[in-house]
Order: structure tokens, then sequence, then C-alpha cells
């Protein structure tokens, strides 16, 4: 009896060591999903997430309110009126949650392992763009408890203005990963923006810095970023689409398969009565060869290989004239003005001559002495055409002077997504108790809205 037991023990172990050895362990993986993916091969996901949430939904919704497009059929018509639901926002919302945001988070945690700070320094900055567009629109969002998985499947929000104290740590932590000099791993052609030339993100991340610290009026901080920040176009952090169409730039493809949205009169209204040399570049002639509500979306934007600028030089130039400005440095704001105006002609491919021409209008060219706040929103509400900025700055400014397309006030911030009411729905209503409301984008202003700008 002992012998068998001993014989039947012998022979499980030798089985086991035989499966040990006979078996591939790798037999059971699947190959389409490794467990450990390069950094090389995350970042440019994550930039091309990024911008195509950024040129697709959140462009285009925040035009219709900006009334620089217009809704023409179908979806857009019904959110150009602000009939602009939980629905609308859900797909933005868990693309840039569940893709680029949580790839981001593991960049971040990968870089620390791998002793590679230029890596995290870039997916920091792209990490705090991606919370500055989600806090701007929504106001308190997930970020301490977001991204782990099922160990915490309902995350708590954080508030604004704990999301802007994160993103001030993230882009300052940038600049000093950066500015190391020893990183294992370095990006190189992978970085679909700057090529891996830390320099460049660098620039972007003080910058972005100016950004946000003018949402709070924090006027010296924001002028001493920028002194490091953007000194060119050439600059510009954008993400640029190919003439491939399984990669080509997402207001593109949407005009391609729906074409929803024209531009809108407000705007064309605007830049007609400047006589204004972008418009070929934004809008396409309408059928009597002028611009108006019935002209189409224009080829700087919407061709196939267009870029989809995150922030710009001409951006920085008017966050500079608004700075000085404020701080009553009439030549100063004048001069950063105009130059912000001439980076935008630039940029659009626009003849210098045409520039010069434009710039030279009495109503461009008003003169130091009768600068106002109106004249640099207003350019600068062309110049970054399809940015969501623009409805930060209309926001923040009440300029340009829009008014209502039906009733008697336009949205202040989006609603959020349904799957946070559905998943997450103790915390979003512990943080937002008049989410479920009909009027809640209308009447619930964001943290920076009523502390800074419209108590």
């Amino acid at each position: 009896m002992k012998k068998r037991i001993l014989f039947s023990v012998i022979f499980m172990l030798m089985l086991s060591f035989a499966c040990e050895r006979w078996i591939d362990p790798n037999l059971n993986i699947d190959p389409t999903s490794p467990s450990n993916v390069p950094m090389k091969t995350i970042l440019p996901t994550t930039q091309a997430g990024i911008a195509y949430v950024l040129g697709g939904d959140i462009g285009r919704y925040t035009g219709c309110f900006t009334q620089q497009l217009f809704g023409a059929g179908r979806q857009h018509e019904v959110i150009y009126k602000y009939i602009f639901s939980e629905e609308d926002i859900n797909n933005a919302w868990n693309t840039m949650y569940g893709g680029p945001m949580m790839d981001l988070y593991q960049i971040i945690n990968m870089a620390d392992q791998q002793k590679s700070p230029h890596y995290k320094g870039i997916a920091q900055i792209l990490m705090a763009f991606s919370l500055g567009m989600w806090t701007d629109l929504l106001g308190d969002i997930p970020y301490t408890e977001a991204f782990q998985g099922t160990k915490k499947l309902k995350p708590k929000y954080d508030s604004q203005k704990d999301i802007y104290d994160i993103i001030f740590v993230l882009l300052s932590q940038a600049i000093t990963n950066l500015n190391e000099t020893n990183s294992v791993f370095k990006p190189g052609a992978d970085d679909l923006m700057y090529g891996g030339k830390v320099a460049n993100w660098i620039k972007a991340a003080y910058t972005l810095q100016a950004r946000y610290y003018l949402h709070l009026k924090n006027y010296d901080v924001a002028l001493g970023m920028l002194q490091r920040g953007f000194t060119s176009n050439s600059d510009d952090l954008q993400f640029n689409f190919t003439n491939k169409e399984t990669e080509a730039n997402p207001l593109y493809q949407f005009d391609v398969q729906r074409g929803d949205v024209n531009l809108d009169s407000t705007l064309m209204e605007i830049m007609n009565s400047l006589n204004d040399p972008r418009r070929p570049k934004i809008a396409k002639p309408d059928d009597k060869g002028g611009f108006s509500r019935q002209s189409r979306l224009g080829p700087f934007y919407a061709s196939i290989n267009s870029p989809v600028p995150f922030i710009t030089y001409a951006e920085a130039k008017f966050i500079e004239a608004e700075c000085q400005l404020a701080k009553g440095n009439l030549n100063a704001a004048y001069n950063a003005y105009k130059a912000g105006i001439l980076a935008s002609m630039a940029k659009m491919g626009v003849a210098d001559a045409d520039a010069q021409a434009y710039l030279s209008q009495p109503s461009v060219d008003v003169g130091e002495n009768n600068l106002k706040l109106e004249n640099i929103i207003t350019q600068k509400y062309i110049a970054l055409f399809f940015n969501p900025e623009v409805y930060t700055d209309w926001r923040r400014t009440g300029f340009p002077r829009l008014k209502p397309v039906v009733g008697n006030t336009i949205p202040r911030r989006f609603p959020y997504p349904f799957y946070e009411r559905l998943y997450n729905y103790e915390n979003l209503k512990s943080t937002a108790p008049n989410f479920e409301n009909p009027d809640f984008i209308f009447t619930d202003k964001l943290w920076w809205d009523k502390t800074y700008w419209n108590p």
C-alpha cells in the first residue's frame, strides 16, 4: 500500500515536471494583447486619441455654442439650439478616460520604473492638457482616484480648484523631468507632435501654464510663464494628420461623412466687416461667392491632413495682450495684440501684404490708447477658430457679444456624461447636486467662472 502511494506521488511529480518542460508557457497568451507595451508604442496613440476628440466632438460642440459653427442638420441642429444632453458628450468622455488618459497614466508610472523622465514629462503635459480641457467644460472631474481599474470603479470627483492645482503641479514637474540630462528611453519619431524635441515640450508646458493662470486672473505669473514659452508659429503644439483616409483629420471625416455644420453667420459677419483675408482658409464661398451661414468648412481646418492645434503662438500673444492690458501696460498690450493677429495670418498662409493691409484698417489698428479687451478677444475668437478655448474666453469675458439663438441664455457648461450617472451616481450627485436639472448647463457655473469672472 505504501509502495503504491509512493509510486503515485512520484508519478504526479514527474507529470508536473513534464508539464513544465513540455508545455509552452506562452501557449495561452494572446499576442494581440501584450501585457507589457513599450512607451514608444503607447505615446503616439495617446497623442492621436486626444487630437481626435479635441478636433472632433469637443471642437464642434463648443463651435456651435460660440456661434463659429451653424448646426445645419441632424444632431448639430439641435445642439446649436442648446438641446444638449448627457448622451452627446458620453462618447468623447469614455474615449478620453478609457483611452489616452489611461495610457498617459500608465506611461507616467512606467517612466518612473524605467528611469525615463523625458517620457514622463511629455505624458504629464498631455495629461495636464486633457484635464484642462475636461475641467473647463465640466468643472469637477475624477483624477486622484481615477485610472485604478477594478480597484476603484467609482472614483471620487476632485474639485475644479484642486484640478487646477494638479495641472500646475503636472506642468511644473514635466519641465523638471524634461530638463533631466539622463533618460534611459528618449522619445523620437514616436513623438508625433515634436519628434522628441524636449525643448519644444518645455516651451509648451510654460505656455499652457500661462493659459491656465490667465483663467484665474493671475496676470503676473502668466506673463512670467510666457517669457519661457512659445516664440514663433514653429513652436505650436499640434497634431498633424496625414493624407491617408485611415489617418485623416476628424473634422474632415465628419464633413465628408455627415456634413451637419456650416460656418455661422456671427463669425462670418465679424470677418466680413473686417474684410478678413482668412475667410477662404476657414470657409468655402457660398453659392453667391461670399461668406455666410451657407458657407461650408474651409481647407485650413477641414482638409484630410489639417492639423489639430492644442495651443499656439498666436494664442500666447493674445494671452500676453490681455495680461498686459489688465496691468495697464498699453504699449506692450498693443504690440502683443498685433503680433497675435500676424501670427494667425502667417499660420494660415495669408500673404504678408494682405496681412498688413488687414492690420492697417482703423477697425483693427485702433491704437494703443484705444485698445480694449473686446478688441483682443474678438481677434482671438477668429484666430482660435474651432478651439474650445474660445468657449472659455466667451464665458470669462463676454466677448464676442453673442446673442442666444433660442431663449435667453447660452449654456455656460457641458452636462456630465450619462455613463457617470449610471455607474458613478453617488459621487456625481455629491459634486453636482443639480446635474439632473434640465437647466443645469445654463445655471451652474464652473468654479473659475463664478469665482473670478461672473459671480
